[in-house]
């Protein structure tokens, strides 16, 4: 055991979790399946009152390269930053606690980092999976610019205009990315004084810096959990216009097309919101101002399809 604890690892897994102790046994196992030997893994129990802390003592005296990190209910950013600090890899991948990881993600994954050393981060495609165990489609299948790839051939790529491309479609999932810890302790990673989508804004600051990977693998299955609140969706779309105006200046010399996507998307996240509060007109208001920045065939569906709910309740 203590010769394991000395083996300079490849990889360090980051997974941050709060109260998820019955996901969390499964993105673990997920971890082990990836027969990757190398491998240091370190879980963040952000204050979970559970039992998360007193199983990870036991899973630790049968895994050796299990770290784990006690915190006083500090966030997901602040865990991953503090993992990433303590990290001992050159490469950091993220997992989510009530996620898993498919069969082979982390050997291709490695493998196309080590043949690309000047990578920022890579990601992959990921699967929708309801907590009934409903699948609801992947990730690449539902953006317009990434449906084409999905139904490509399986491999590994760089991914040209990267920022530009991220900052129009935010495609990409937390538990799918590999990133180089230099590159992570060069951007100061994760935001923590964002009020969310940290996780966007990371993936642009690395787009900027380096290069990035896509694979059109679906390596990942991605629990939809139930309990959205719209305090959530509102600090959300506050963090969205934050990081728009963060990073215009850069986008805009990369593709204007780009920056009226992002505003499109913005504003579908305001209709929603809308809708949940029962806001109809401001819905629709929303809903044609997406059309307008970014016109397609599902905004126009979307639009017509709120014009007719608040025709009938009239």
């Amino acid at each position: 055991m203590s010769q394991l604890k000395n083996i300079q690892p490849v990889c360090s897994v980051v997974i941050p979790t709060y109260n998820c102790l019955g996901y969390l046994k499964q993105a673990l196992e997920s971890v082990e399946q990836q027969n990757v030997a190398a491998l240091e893994i370190i879980v963040v129990d952000d204050n979970s009152s559970d039992g998360t802390w007193q199983w990870l003592q036991a899973q630790q005296e049968k895994m050796p390269n299990l770290r784990r990190i006690k915190l006083s209910g500090k966030g997901p950013a602040v865990a991953r930053n503090i993992a990433i600090q303590q990290a001992k890899a050159p490469l950091i991948a993220f997992l989510d606690a009530d996620d898993i990881w498919l069969a082979g993600k982390l050997q291709r994954q490695i493998k196309f980092h080590q043949a690309n050393p000047a990578l920022s981060f890579s990601f992959t495609d990921y699967r929708h999976v309801a907590e009934n165990g409903e699948d609801r489609g992947t990730c690449f299948e539902f953006w317009p610019s990434y449906r084409q790839l999905s139904q490509q051939a399986k491999c590994y790529q760089l991914k040209p205009d990267a920022a530009a491309s991220l900052f129009a479609e935010n495609v990409v999932g937390t538990s799918t990315v590999m990133a180089s810890r230099a590159a992570l302790l060069k951007c100061f990673a994760f935001d923590e004084q964002l009020p969310s989508a940290e996780d966007w804004d990371l993936w642009l600051k690395l787009a900027l810096l380096g290069p990035v990977g896509i694979a059109n693998y679906c390596d990942c299955e991605y629990l939809m959990r139930d309990g959205s609140e719209s305090s959530k969706s509102q600090l959300r779309i506050k963090a969205m216009h934050i990081i728009y105006q963060r990073y215009a200046p850069a986008i805009k010399q990369q593709s204007p097309k780009a920056l009226a996507q992002a505003k499109a998307r913005i504003a579908t996240a305001e209709a929603e919101l809308s809708n949940e509060q029962s806001l109809r007109l401001s819905a629709i208001f929303s809903r044609i101002q997406a059309l307008y920045y970014s016109p397609n065939r599902r905004r126009l569906i979307e639009t017509l399809a709120d014009t007719r709910n608040l025709l009938l309740l009239r």
